[in-house]
């Protein structure tokens, strides 16, 4: 990482605590507090089930909200109030700068997830028997997912509004957990162009339920180490691509 990224990525970071992002992570220590007492009349087993599919659910919300709200705007934040100028009007490139960016919000994410997660175990060892180590893939899982969704709103953010981001960002995390089953579902339709417009879907919309083990772990299976390592590279190949494409269309976009 050049000295240039490594500077935007912190100084991205920073402005993310002074939006005091970080209170997020005391709302979903209040549901998981709230999810414990509500269930606690609950059996042992289904009260730790119920409370590890709300909490890990709700990582990946949470994170979510923080893509949509702060990576949907940050370039058009900056040109708006004119920094972005001054920043590349220094050795930085327009790729650098993106990257940078991308770094300094998936650090925010980083931070967030592992706060929450802490918070999350801890609440785990209220409900006897729930706790396990195991629920560190899910964590792992949703970060990956996290990542690519920050990617996509890098991208968009490079070539619409904010608000358009932010809303074609959510509509792929939504497609992204149905392109299986619009792809399926579009197979089984008799017209040939309902067939291939499913195929398109389903590899233009990067597929979220690779990330999404959350079912698994929270009924006690163990997640192989071989999908976590495809799942990685999946993200990886995914975040590279919408980077580069979205530095493409940002290099050659007018600033004003």
């Amino acid at each position: 990482m050049t000295g240039n990224v490594q500077a935007l990525a912190m100084s991205t970071f920073r402005e993310s605590v002074r939006d005091r992002v970080f209170y997020l992570v005391a709302v979903f220590g209040l549901i998981m507090l709230a999810s414990t007492a509500v269930l606690s009349p609950l059996t042992v087993g289904a009260q730790g089930k119920i409370m590890s599919d709300v909490g890990l659910g709700s990582m990946v919300i949470f994170g979510l909200l923080v893509i949509l709200f702060m990576g949907s705007g940050m370039v058009r934040k900056e040109m708006d109030k004119g920094t972005i100028l001054t920043i590349l009007s220094k050795p930085v490139g327009r790729r650098e700068y993106l990257l940078g960016k991308f770094l300094g919000l998936n650090l925010t994410l980083f931070c967030m997830l592992a706060v929450m997660g802490i918070v999350f175990l801890l609440m785990t060892l209220m409900a006897p028997g729930t706790f396990s180590l195991r629920f560190l893939a899910a964590f792992f899982m949703a970060f990956l997912e996290l990542t690519v969704i920050n990617a996509v709103v890098i991208f968009f953010s490079t070539c619409v509004s904010p608000m358009l981001a932010a809303v074609f960002t959510l509509g792929v995390f939504m497609v992204g957990h149905l392109s299986s089953s619009i792809r399926d579902f579009g197979m089984m339709q008799g017209t040939v162009i309902q067939q291939k417009t499913s195929v398109v879907i389903f590899y233009l919309i990067p597929n979220l339920e690779v990330f999404n083990v959350r079912g698994d772990v929270v009924h006690g299976e163990i997640v192989a180490v071989d999908h976590l390592l495809m799942a990685l590279v999946y993200a990886v190949s995914w975040t590279i691509l919408l980077l580069i494409l979205g530095g493409g269309i940002f290099s050659r976009r007018e600033l004003r």
